[in-house]
């Protein structure tokens, strides 16, 4: 398992243009390219963008927009708010193309405060197989991340998704946001994980008042071998990044210290083995 990092990490410490460099110059050859706004879905910062890459010797492995600005319209029911959200989830895409990206990492509905209309499965499935569809027509692969906030915030939602779309749509596990939902984020694999292709880390510590801390990777108590272990069972080969608050991290050195630890497990888990 390779172990790289979220440009989501360095959020307002560094510019994602610069955090490239950063990456690379740790030696990290992996990213996931998070994009901030619509000024960053300009094919002219698309171009900085994959220069920088090279300069950096990083590749993408997936990108990932800031859901709210348009992902809770591409499933609405006016269809003017459905095609406006359409042309800009397609400059997602071809700018996720342009920089090498296989994968999509999207939330879908929001479901805050439990007062969204319209986002009941059976009418959104056949969206999602749609939207999948176009982003296969950029060679890339629609993932729908596990979020607290958003549809897919309980393992058995995936499952039931996976029954109505014949297993077309892919998954990304956010550990965090599993854990945020309620959940060890091992149950989203047990629910899901064939289809799991991605993968956010970020610890969490039980508190004794039953709250939980976040923490950096490797930080906390997680148990990421034994999720690394059921992982390795499901067959999953992606790569895993460093997901992470900004404000969990007073600085960059940290992130690599969390990176080391992490890979450290890897070393430990089935992925350090020659099989599993």
């Amino acid at each position: 398992m390779e172990i790289g990092l979220s440009t989501a990490s360095y959020f307002q410490k560094m510019q994602i243009e610069d955090a490239i460099l950063n990456i690379g110059a740790h030696g990290v050859r992996v990213c996931e390219v998070f994009l901030n706004t619509f000024s960053e879905y300009e094919p002219s910062f698309v171009e900085l963008l994959a220069e920088r890459l090279t300069q950096a010797n990083v590749r993408v492995f997936s990108v990932h927009p800031m859901s709210m600005q348009f992902e809770p319209q591409l499933f609405s029911i006016h269809p003017r708010q459905r095609q406006d959200a359409l042309d800009l989830y397609e400059r997602v895409l071809a700018a996720g193309k342009r920089l090498g990206a296989q994968c999509y990492v999207m939330h879908g509905p929001a479901r805050l405060f439990g007062g969204v209309k319209n986002i009941e499965l059976a009418r959104i499935a056949p969206i999602f197989v749609d939207l999948a569809e176009r982003a296969s027509g950029y060679g890339i692969q629609l993932t729908l991340e596990n979020v607290s906030w958003c549809v897919f915030n309980e393992p058995e939602f995936g499952a039931r998704l996976q029954e109505l779309t014949n297993g077309a749509i892919k998954h990304t596990l956010d550990v965090k946001q599993a854990v945020r939902s309620g959940h060890d984020p091992m149950d989203y694999i047990r629910a899901v994980g064939e289809q799991i292709v991605n993968v956010h880390l970020c610890d969490a510590t039980q508190l004794p008042s039953g709250g939980v801390r976040y923490d950096m990777p490797g930080f906390g108590e997680y148990d990421f071998e034994a999720m690394f272990n059921l992982l390795g069972k499901k067959g999953f080969t992606g790569p895993a990044f460093i997901e992470v608050y900004s404000d969990m991290y007073s600085e960059i050195p940290v992130l690599y210290d969390s990176l080391a630890r992490i890979n450290e497990i890897v070393s430990r888990s089935c992925y350090g083995k020659t099989t599993y």
